[in-house]
């Protein structure tokens, strides 16, 4: 088919060839250094993308087992209970009653009564009469 053309004069294989001298005209070779500074840059990227993924990983794993682990089913009660009596005794040597109601001297002693409900009426929130 295309037979009958001279491949010699083919324009598109002719603008190639100038394009090609062209370049090769203005081309030069990198200078090592200029190749060792790219390898340094190369090098200085991949290990801050190393670090970056590592502190990803770290910090997703730390999240992950923060949240996938069992908390504590119930509040912690305190070491020791708070007192609730008001100011120490100024003697030491003071005894407590013992459960059975009767004290070290064996006087008998009694709880004291209970606390009466409050009679005061109650009106529900937001209700006014």
């Amino acid at each position: 088919m295309n037979e009958s053309r001279d491949p010699s004069r083919d324009p598109l294989k002719s603008l190639f060839e100038e394009a090609a001298a062209a370049g090769r005209a203005r081309a030069s070779y990198a200078s090592a250094g200029e190749i060792s500074a790219r390898g340094r840059r190369v090098h200085r990227r991949r290990l801050a993308v190393l670090a970056v993924g590592a502190c990803l990983v770290v910090g997703g794993g730390g999240a992950a087992l923060v949240t996938l682990l069992p908390g504590p089913s119930q509040p912690v009660a305190p070491a020791t209970s708070p007192s609730v009596s008001g100011p120490t005794p100024a003697s030491t040597t003071a005894t407590l009653p013992s459960p059975s109601g009767t004290s070290s001297s064996g006087v008998t002693t009694s709880p004291p009564p209970p606390t009466p409900p409050s009679t005061a009426a109650t009106t529900p929130p937001g209700r006014t009469d």
